[in-house]
């Protein structure tokens, strides 16, 4: 019976249809951009804790599956003790902190307001006033949610920390670590095909920047690595507690990486060729009503059409649509500069790249020829090839993207899922042109050569890391954070979200420029012990002269004075300052450390407990109003 004929017979498909159809409708018309949005912030938290919750429990039996139907033992404490010296390789070298700017402060900010106030939004104004820290203002991040409720969830469970976002990456590095050696396993039935992809990302220096960074890419390349192992488990058996656990990973990965929901079509292709393999349908209620969760990640894609900045076309002149053919050219190059750069600037591995991007070559044949037969070839490759398309898949796209440039400090770790496109290539292919663990384990000495010739050093010298100022500035500010602890202070810095979330108040220099009157009022009543200015200066190479950001600039009406001064690239420095004083009309209104009193203000009047109380209510009122 053909497929078709199996999908109409079944109610239940019908049912499934119709929930994906309304998913789909509310999301893009029925709901205004606006509700749409507000329904991600106040409810998106707790659809995602649903999926993760089930995700977890169908994971739990799949795994309890796995334990009772094989034996442990040596083999597996050798393999874990390899997978504790690979991780701790890409550790070693790596400092701790943000990678990439606006997108791990975000995702931080995020993860603060899930939180707090179970908001799927980042923090823009904070204040202590009322004693704990709190969140006066939010706004909804572009970026899917996943990570960050990961993030939240370690707050939840170990405190507060900013930090947290690292050391979650740090856990997640491992366990990538660990299905990567697993996929190896499954896909090439060989126990050294898996050592050697795990050899292969030990000598990523692009895999030590996520494991120490605070970016959602490593979560991605996690969840991608489930989904693969879980649909190649799936073909095998064709079970209900696979599927389930399947279905509910493919709902999280929408929720990872806005391009990994691209991901949803295979993993339906390979339920469906499962259906006809069986001659019945499988569906149970929770994967009936798995479209209703994809509500969040299509309804947050609505900020696009609130914000047309959000894809940032203007980071990149000339670009006039996110994705179009004529990219691709541009980007090819940009891929392959970063792929077999040699210079240390890229955290690349030109040996994995070598045998990633042959094996890719291979895999299309590869494909096309476990395909062209579904019913007779070996259900893990037929998963490996449905899933694989989708990775290909990414991989166009990327190559698509109006910035897709792999050898951009900004863009490096999009490179992520081609590398593990490469590694699912290198096993499946590798897997139909040999049987013998010996070519493995050639490989094995080969990845080792290549880890300590060339990976080791590039990872010592960091000298990628020197290429992206704003990654230099947040170490530069979290250094400023171990020197001046007491946190009592406000900064003006364009990047105020990294202050909020250290639970320092900050508005960025627009702020000050327009709500002047607000940094007298709090300068003149020491609301903080200090006020900052984070500005930033090009230095003209044939005079000398500095030149002010002009988004840096706060005006002429503050009188500053320079605290700390630092290089942060050639002819490029920064410095903090201290605000000394505000000037309004053309007179000072406000001094650090002194009141200014306005001209025809009356001595203050003795007053009474309760007036007092009522004094301080009303400051405190006017004094949140009063916040840039």
């Amino acid at each position: 019976m053909s497929l078709l004929r199996i999908l109409v017979r079944d109610r239940r498909v019908w049912l499934l249809a119709l929930l994906a159809g309304l998913t789909l409708v509310v999301s893009r018309y029925s709901l205004p951009p606006d509700a749409a949005v507000k329904t991600v912030v106040k409810g998106g938290y707790w659809a995602l804790l649903v999926v993760l919750g089930y995700f977890g429990f169908a994971l739990a039996r799949v795994i309890r599956e796995t334990w009772r139907e094989r034996r442990w033992g040596r083999v597996d404490a050798a393999v874990l003790a390899m997978i504790l010296a690979a991780g701790s390789v890409l550790l070693a070298h790596e400092r701790y902190g943000y990678k990439i700017l606006a997108d791990e402060l975000l995702l931080a900010g995020t993860s603060m307001g899930m939180h707090y106030e179970r908001d799927v939004a980042y923090p823009v104004r904070g204040t202590d006033v009322q004693g704990p820290f709190q969140i006066t203002q939010n706004v909804i991040d572009k970026r899917p949610f996943f990570y960050p409720f990961l993030v939240a969830l370690a707050h939840d469970l170990t405190g507060y920390r900013p930090a947290n976002a690292f050391y979650v990456n740090t856990a997640l590095g491992f366990v990538f670590l660990g299905l990567v050696f697993v996929l190896g396993w499954r896909i090439a039935r060989s126990r050294w095909a898996g050592a050697f992809l795990v050899l292969l990302f030990a000598g990523l220096p692009l895999l030590s920047q996520q494991m120490k960074g605070g970016g959602f890419d490593l979560l991605n390349l996690v969840m991608l690595t489930v989904v693969l192992l879980l649909a190649i488990r799936y073909a095998e058996r064709r079970d209900v507690v696979t599927l389930e656990a399947l279905g509910a990973a493919a709902v999280l990965l929408a929720f990872t990486r806005y391009e990994s929901v691209l991901v949803l079509l295979p993993v339906a292709t390979l339920v469906g060729w499962g259906w006809w393999r069986d001659q019945r349908v499988v569906l149970t209620a929770p994967l009936m009503v798995a479209p209703v969760f994809l509500l969040f990640p299509l309804l947050q894609n609505r900020v696009f059409s609130l914000n047309a900045g959000a894809w940032e076309l203007a980071s990149r002149p000339g670009s006039d649509v996110p994705f179009a053919l004529h990219y691709v050219p541009d980007n090819l190059g940009h891929a392959l500069a970063f792929f077999f750069d040699t210079t240390g600037y890229q955290p690349n591995s030109p040996l994995f790249a070598l045998i990633g991007l042959l094996a890719i070559a291979f895999f299309l044949l590869w494909i096309v020829r476990s395909l062209r037969t579904p019913m007779t070839t070996p259900p893990a490759e037929v998963a490996v090839a449905v899933v694989g398309c989708g990775l290909l898949g990414l991989a166009v796209l990327l190559m698509l993207y109006f910035w897709g440039q792999f050898d951009h400090p900004v863009i490096h770790r999009l490179s992520l899922p081609v590398h593990l496109l490469m590694a699912v290539a290198i096993a499946a292919v590798g897997a139909s042109l040999t049987r013998s663990p010996r070519w493995w384990q050639a490989g094995c000495a080969v990845a080792v050569i290549g880890l300590v010739v060339y990976s080791l050093p590039v990872m010592a010298r960091r000298a990628y890391a020197a290429n992206y100022s704003p990654a230099l500035e947040m170490e530069w500010r979290t250094e400023f954070l171990r020197r001046f602890p007491e946190r009592d202070y406000l900064f003006l810095d364009n990047d105020s979200v990294f202050w909020i979330t250290h639970r320092v108040a900050a508005t960025p220099a627009v702020q000050a420029r327009e709500r002047k009157e607000g940094l007298i009022y709090h300068l003149r009543n020491g609301t903080f012990s200090a006020m900052y200015v984070m500005q930033h200066y090009r230095i003209d190479p044939e005079t000398g002269t500095r030149r002010l950001e002009p988004t840096d600039d706060v005006g002429p009406d503050f009188e500053l004075e320079p605290v700390w001064e630092r290089r942060i690239q050639t002819l490029f420095i920064g410095r903090i300052s201290r605000v000394k004083a505000i000037r309004q009309d053309g007179r000072e209104a406000a001094r650090a450390g002194l009141a200014v009193t306005p001209p025809g203000t009356a001595a203050p009047a003795t007053r009474s407990a309760e007036e007092w109380e009522a004094a301080k209510k009303a400051y405190v009122d006017h004094w949140l109003k009063q916040l840039p």
